[in-house]
């Protein structure tokens, strides 16, 4: 049995692979998604993989999510009344962008797992694809909206199960990843009246009330399945079970209404 990941330990090395000064002095040092990094290993660690080529996957998984983050940063305006703090600070959202992708390639190279390569890069095409259809809100509904930003979401975790043949955390890789992705959007609306999330769902709705309830809809359908995983799994001692069991908690009102 190798030894256990550590999740501040693999946070921190995925900070020293993304350290770059010049870029920090201009840019917001990019946020770690813990979700994603608390799946990521709890994945991993039921594999017979080497503790070295777990931390491998993981921060190379990480390395992606903060490039295609960094770029979603990109200011989508190109008009020549911009703020010239605003122009630099965009283009180098899309250096950095590009500088994380070069990490994970470094990363993969170094691995030597062309298998795992074709599944990431098929991974980032599938992204890539369906964040072009949120960007111009062409789902047929908020609620297939939402769907689709759920597989952007999860599709990098869910990827990675498949790789390592662990493809029954797929659906609690989807109800984790987008319950913590709306209930942060939700609090962001709720105590500073903006998320861009639920402002997209006014597109479908024509109601910004209509968007939320849908949105809280999903919150509460996806904390009803995540305490069904915590209640149907023997291994709830893991760190998704413990991290699954405080959001719980952390949510109970919403568990009740749900």
């Amino acid at each position: 049995m190798t030894a256990r990941l550590d999740n501040f330990h693999l946070e921190k090395l995925i900070r020293e692979k993304m350290k770059h000064a010049y870029l920090y002095t201009h840019i917001e040092e990019p946020l770690i998604d813990q979700a994603k990094l608390i799946l990521l290993t709890t994945i991993l660690e039921e594999t017979s993989l080497s503790k070295a080529q777990k931390e491998n996957v993981i921060i190379t998984a990480m390395l992606i999510q903060i490039a295609l983050d960094t770029h979603d940063k990109v200011p989508s305006t190109n008009e020549m009344n911009e703020d010239k703090a605003n122009k630099v600070s965009g283009q180098l959202n899309v250096l950095a962008g590009d500088y994380y992708s070069g990490l994970y390639y470094l990363l993969l190279s170094e691995m030597k797992e062309i298998s795992l390569i074709h599944t990431l890069a098929s991974a980032i095409k599938e992204i890539n694809e369906n964040k072009m259809t949120l960007y111009y809100n062409e789902a047929v509904s908020f609620k297939a909206h939402l769907g689709i930003l759920t597989t952007v979401e999860s599709l990098l975790s869910t990827s990675v199960a498949n790789y390592v043949g662990l493809d029954h955390y797929n659906q609690v890789s989807r109800e984790w990843i987008i319950t913590n992705k709306l209930l942060h959007e939700r609090q962001n609306y709720l105590q500073h009246g903006k998320s861009f999330i639920i402002e997209s769902g006014t597109h479908y709705t024509g109601d910004i009330g209509v968007a939320l309830f849908i949105v809280d809809s999903i919150i509460e359908r996806g904390l009803h399945e995540l305490s069904l995983f915590l209640e149907n799994n023997p291994k709830r001692e893991t760190i998704l079970g413990l991290a699954i069991k405080k959001l719980l908690q952390e949510n109970s009102k919403l568990v009740e209404e749900g």
